[in-house]
């Protein structure tokens, strides 16, 4: 009688922080900064209103 022994191979969870640097290791550096920079510009573009806002109704206090 022979004994079969069968080796079962788990595959391994990725992380989500190993699935971002995989990502980003594909990603252009250059467009990288041009989409932050449009995003910090989207940013700043959507608070000045609501700093206005606050600001008026301060004066208004």
């Amino acid at each position: 009688m022979h004994i079969v022994t069968i080796k079962r191979t788990v595959p391994r969870k990725r992380s989500i922080r190993r699935l971002a640097d995989d990502f980003f290791a594909l990603e252009n550096q250059v467009e990288f900064a041009i989409e932050a920079l449009l995003l910090g510009a989207l940013l700043a573009m959507s608070a000045w209103p609501i700093a206005e806002a606050a600001e008026a109704i301060n004066r208004l206090m």
